[in-house]
């Protein structure tokens, strides 16, 4: 028997992210469309983002050369955020595995990370990557955590939520809850090695408010060798905190690595 592993790590930040194509655009109702626009308008606010349980699970495909095993697994992390009132926003990521990196991202787009090595800024982070690969014939430790810290995806909820409600090929309501269909084109399945894809978007409003959303992606991908579709999925749940952040639990030795502009407010 032959064994493939596909892991899922982030496959809704690639599907959400990089690849909507609309096509017609469906009409958002009006109390969605007004707690949209109320979320886009707060200056600060928390999340919490919950990912699917990323425990391996085994699926068994039969095929005309026999058995074929694959495991998935969602490594995507744990993430606790907050947009503090001047502007500026801190991302605290924790993964299955142990590993915890916090990233602090000013109000002009710098990004620092705090890492076992300290707080890197994104070209030290890279920097640190291409050391790794030339002093490691096998990849350590260290360069696994060097690639979290590299490049993470730092925009905010209002942000992502605009984007699939653009995509949204249709909404159901019930109560408080909308659901809405998200279609891609044939090239964006492509983009992202799909073959198939369902992806369903669900926001809860309550009190003119957006308190939660979860996006479902639902897929398959194609094992050449094999000649057969194997599923794929992934899960997120996203919470909003409306309360005011105005100071980020953020170390000196953060706001030190940050190069020092006249537009940046004070923190």
């Amino acid at each position: 028997m032959m064994t493939w592993r596909f892991w899922v790590n982030g496959l809704i930040a690639l599907v959400v992210v990089k690849s909507l194509e609309p096509s017609l655009r469906a009409e958002v109702p009006r109390a969605l469309a007004a707690a949209l626009q109320n979320l886009r308008e707060q200056r600060s606010y928390s999340w919490e983002i919950i990912n699917a349980d990323p425990g391996p699970v085994a699926q068994s495909t039969e095929t005309r050369r026999g058995r074929v095993t694959t495991l998935q697994q969602n490594l995507a992390p744990h993430v606790k955020a907050s947009l503090a009132s001047n502007g500026a926003m801190l991302l605290k990521r924790d993964w299955p595995d142990g590993v915890k990196l916090d990233t602090l991202v000013t109000v002009d787009g710098q990004i620092v990370t705090g890492t076992p090595d300290g707080w890197l800024t994104n070209q030290e982070v890279l920097t640190a990557m291409a050391d790794e690969r030339v002093n490691n014939n096998t990849s350590s430790a260290r360069y696994q955590w060097l690639r979290r810290a590299d490049r993470p995806d730092t925009r905010r909820p209002d942000e992502e939520l605009a984007a699939a409600v653009k995509a949204a090929s249709e909404f159901e309501v019930s109560g408080d809850t909308y659901v809405a269909r998200i279609r891609l084109g044939e090239s964006a399945r492509e983009n992202i090695g799909l073959s198939a894809l369902e992806i369903t978007l669900t926001i809860t409003v309550r009190g003119g408010v957006v308190r939660d959303y979860q996006l479902t992606v639902q897929g398959s991908r194609a094992l050449a060798r094999a000649g057969v579709q194997v599923p794929v999925s992934d899960d997120r749940f996203v919470i909003f905190t409306y309360l005011a952040v105005r100071k980020l639990d953020v170390p000196d030795e953060a706001w030190a690595k940050v190069r020092p502009t006249k537009s940046a407010p004070a923190r």
